[in-house]
C-alpha cells in the first residue's frame, strides 16, 4: 500500500492526474531521430514534459492505385519531416452507431479522418534516451500496440489508447501504435491477392521498428508485439506465421487469440467486384479493375451496400493457417513466451444495449461471447503448455464504474484496455485506490515482459508472474480483494465449458 500510495503522490507532483492536454512544447536536439527511413522531428506535451513523441511516421509506401489490396511496401526515405500529427486511419467498415462503444463510452473508438494512404506509426519514449546521451545510456524495451476492432474499425488513435501518462510515469520504454488495413483493403481474398495484406502491414512494422527504433532510444532486441481483440488475433497469428524470425521477444494476446479458418474463399471479392462493374473478368483483370475503381465508391458499398459480405482475414496459410495444432507439432510456432487473457464479462459488450436501459441484459446474450473469448484463451494456453512454451495467462476481473458506467457491464470486452494504457483516470471521474493499484500492476508486469520476456514478469509491487498450468498459476486482476493475485489456472474455466 506504501508503494501505491508512492506512486499516487509522484503521479500528482509531476501532473500526471491533470486533465490531459495534446498542445505542443519546445523542440530541442532530444526531439530529433535520424533513422535508415528518414530524419523525424517530433515533439514535447508541456502535460508530459518528460515525453517525446513522433506521430505520423510512414512505416509503408502508400497501398493505393496497384498497390490496392496488395501486401505493402516499405515507405520510401522520408528525408526530414516534422512528426507531430496523426494522420489518417484506415479506411473503415464501421462509425458511429449504436452499441455501448459508440454510445456509452467513445473513448474506445478511433475517429480520425480516413485514407487509403494509412499506413503510420506513432511513438511516444522517454525524455532522456536520445539525443546527447552517454554511449553506456541503456536503451529501453519497446511495446508494440496492435488495436482491435474486428478487422473492421481500429487505429493508432484512440482516446483510451494513448500512452502518454504511462511513459511520463515510468520513464523505461517506448509505446508504438499504428495504423494496419481492414475489410476488404486489408482482406480482399481475391483470386488474384491471396495473402492477407492488414497482417502483412504488422509485419512490416516490426520490420521497420527493427531497423529504426534505435535512433528514437529504443532496443530492437527487446521488443513485444501486444494486441486486444482483432489485435490480439493478429499478435497470437504473428507468432503462427514468423516462426524462425519473429524479430519480437514476447508476444501478447488480450482477448483474442489466432483462429483456425477455413481456407479463401475467393466468391465475396467477386461478389463486390460485380457491384463495381467489375464482374466476370479473369483474376489478374478483375484485380486490376478493382484498384482503379474510386475508392469512395468502394466504400459506399462496403459501408452501405446490401448483400456485401464481411472481408476478414482467412487462412491463407502464409498469415493465417487452416490448423493451428498441426503448426505445433511441425515446430512452426514462434518460440516466445506468450501472456494471454480475456475479461470475466467479455460478452457484456456484445449484447443488445440502449443508452438509458436500467435492466441488465440476460446471460443468454451476454454468455456466448464471454464463452468464445474465454475458450480462446483456455485453448491456446494450454496448446502451448502441452508444447513447452512459456506462457502466462490471466483473467481481467476489475469492475470500475469510470471505464464501465453501467454495473453490469463489469469487466467487459475491452475494459483492461485503459488499465494498461494507464488511461482509465481521464474520462468519467478520478479512479479508485484499486483501479489504480490494478493499472500499476499491470503495466508492471507488460514493461517487465517487454524489458526480459525470457524471465517471470514482475509488476513491481511485490508479485511474480508465475507460468501457467492447466490447472494452477493463472493472475486475476482488478478482483475486490486485490489488483493481482494468484489463482487456480481452471478458477474460471467451471463457467461454461469449452469444447474438448
Amino acid at each position: 500500500m506504501h508503494i501505491v500510495s508512492t506512486l499516487l503522490a509522484s503521479l500528482v507532483v509531476s501532473g500526471a492526474l491533470a486533465t490531459p492536454h495534446r498542445g505542443r512544447g519546445p523542440r530541442g536536439h532530444d526531439l530529433i531521430a535520424r533513422t535508415k527511413a528518414g530524419t523525424f522531428t517530433g515533439f514535447v506535451d508541456p502535460e508530459v514534459p518528460d515525453v517525446r513523441q513522433w506521430l505520423g511516421v510512414p512505416y509503408g509506401a502508400p497501398p493505393v492505385g496497384n498497390q490496392r489490396f496488395l501486401p505493402p511496401k516499405p515507405a520510401t526515405h522520408a528525408g526530414n519531416i516534422e512528426t507531430t500529427e496523426y494522420k489518417p486511419i484506415c479506411m473503415q467498415n464501421g462509425g458511429p452507431g449504436a452499441g455501448v462503444f459508440w454510445e456509452l463510452v467513445p473513448e474506445f473508438q478511433n475517429t480520425d479522418p480516413q485514407s487509403e494512404d494509412c499506413l503510420y506509426l506513432n511513438i511516444w519514449g522517454p525524455r532522456n534516451t536520445i539525443g546527447r546521451r552517454p554511449r553506456h545510456q541503456k536503451k529501453v524495451p519497446v511495446i508494440i500496440w496492435i488495436c482491435g476492432g474486428g478487422f473492421q474499425e481500429g487505429g493508432g488513435h484512440a482516446p483510451y489508447q494513448v500512452p502518454d501518462h504511462w511513459v511520463q510515469r515510468t520513464q523505461s520504454h517506448i509505446v508504438v501504435t499504428f495504423n494496419y488495413r481492414l475489410s476488404v483493403w486489408g482482406y480482399p481474398g481475391a483470386r488474384a491477392a491471396p495473402v492477407n495484406a492488414g497482417l502483412e502491414d504488422i509485419r512490416l512494422v516490426v520490420e521497420w521498428l527493427r531497423d529504426n527504433v534505435e535512433a528514437f532510444g529504443g532496443d530492437p532486441e527487446h521488443m513485444i508485439l501486444w494486441g486486444q481483440s482483432a489485435g490480439g488475433n493478429a499478435a497470437n497469428s504473428y507468432g503462427y506465421a514468423n516462426p524462425e524470425d519473429p524479430i519480437v521477444t514476447g508476444i501478447v494476446a488480450q482477448s483474442g487469440t489466432a483462429a483456425q479458418l477455413n481456407g479463401l474463399n475467393t466468391t465475396a471479392f467477386s461478389v463486390l467486384a460485380e457491384q463495381l462493374g467489375c464482374g466476370d473478368l479473369s483474376a489478374e483483370d478483375e484485380l486490376s479493375c478493382m484498384q482503379d475503381a474510386d475508392n469512395n465508391e468502394l466504400h459506399d458499398i462496403i459501408r452501405n451496400g446490401e448483400g456485401v459480405p464481411r472481408f476478414s482475414p482467412a487462412a491463407d496459410n502464409v498469415t493465417v493457417f487452416t490448423n493451428n495444432t498441426a503448426r505445433y507439432e511441425t515446430d512452426q510456432v514462434a518460440k516466445v513466451p506468450l501472456i494471454v487473457g480475456n475479461t470475466v464479462n467479455e460478452g457484456a459488450a456484445f449484447a443488445s444495449f440502449e443508452l438509458n436501459q436500467t435492466v441488465a441484459p440476460t446471460e443468454n446474450e451476454t454468455l456466448p461471447a464471454t464463452q468464445r473469448f474465454g475458450c480462446g484463451t483456455e485453448t491456446e494456453a494450454d496448446l502451448r503448455v502441452q508444447h513447452g512454451l512459456p506462457t502466462y495467462r490471466y483473467l481481467g476481473a476489475g469492475n470500475f464504474s469510470n471505464i464501465t458506467p453501467r454495473y453490469w457491464l463489469g469487466a467487459m470486452h475491452s475494459s483492461d484496455i485503459p488499465l494498461v494504457f494507464g488511461t482509465h483516470w481521464e474520462f468519467r471521474g478520478n479512479s479508485t485506490e484499486l483501479e489504480w493499484q490494478t493499472s500499476f500492476s499491470m503495466e508492471g508486469f507488460w514493461v517487465s515482459f517487454a524489458a526480459d520476456s525470457l524471465k517471470a514478469p514482475m509488476d513491481g509491487l511485490g508479485l511474480t508472474w508465475p507460468e501457467y498450468s492447466s490447472d494452477e498459476n493463472m493472475v486475476l486482476f482488478g478482483n475486490e480483494t486485490g489488483p493481482a493475485l494468484v489463482v487456480p489456472g481452471d478458477y474460471y474455466d467451471p463457467v461454461f465449458q469449452c469444447d474438448e
